[in-house]
């Protein structure tokens, strides 16, 4: 049998080819905004009592998460209006809240920033989440494009998630933006925890982009019309 000399380089690239190349940044949220040190690179700002950026809890036979965001949904409605208004988050809040708990109507959110989109690239998230109460969360992967001069959002999909007492927890999913929107250009990550109300955790966020056709099985995502 003859061998094949294969260069050390070409076999590295095509192993990161393999794996996909990561496309989010700070995903695990260690990083500050240069201009604002409240406020995780390349993500949103938290209002700061509903939604924060801080230090994940330390569990107990777990490696440590460092700086993680951290949703409480018990807080009433009337309590996270006002302190968005007062972080300047103008755009979250709605009319006539209510002194029930956030979690039992519109539930907590924190955006990335948006992101280009690859053409013909799937992309495949893994992200920890943890819920001592069992309160239940979404990782939504929406996607943009131009629709008569605005944008609009064009393609969406989900990955649930839950978590049971002080244990983080590992979900994965995918998304195929490109193969059921040809007219998508950027895309951004949204957290979302809700019902039941509690405290929830999410950290890790890791995005990887990948040639679809390696995954053309797998169930399409929601698709909104424009």
């Amino acid at each position: 049998m003859k061998f094949l000399l294969i260069p050390a380089a070409l076999i590295m690239g095509s192993m990161i080819a393999a794996q996909g190349e990561p496309v989010l940044p700070n995903g695990d949220f260690e990083q500050a905004d240069p201009s604002n040190p409240a406020k995780p690179a390349h993500w949103d700002l938290p209002d700061g009592l509903a939604v924060r950026w801080t230090d994940a809890p330390v569990v107990p036979g777990a490696p440590p998460h460092g700086k993680a965001i951290r949703m409480d949904t018990s807080l009433p409605e009337s309590t996270v209006v006002e302190s968005y208004v007062r972080a300047g988050l103008t755009q979250w809040v709605f009319p006539h809240p209510q002194g029930n708990a956030i979690g039992e109507t519109y539930g907590l959110s924190l955006y990335s920033e948006a992101v280009p989109i690859v053409p013909g690239k799937t992309y495949r998230v893994s992200f920890d989440y943890m819920a001592e109460k069992g309160t239940a969360g979404k990782l939504w992967f929406r996607a943009y494009g131009d629709v008569n001069g605005q944008k609009k959002r064009l393609y969406e999909g989900t990955v649930d998630c839950a978590g049971s007492g002080p244990v983080w927890k590992h979900f994965t999913g995918m998304f195929h933006p490109t193969r059921y929107r040809s007219n998508v250009t950027e895309f951004k990550i949204m957290l979302y925890a809700y019902y039941p109300d509690g405290v929830a955790w999410f950290d890790n966020i890791d995005l990887e982009a990948v040639d679809d056709s390696a995954t053309a099985t797998a169930v399409p995502a929601t698709t909104p019309n424009p």
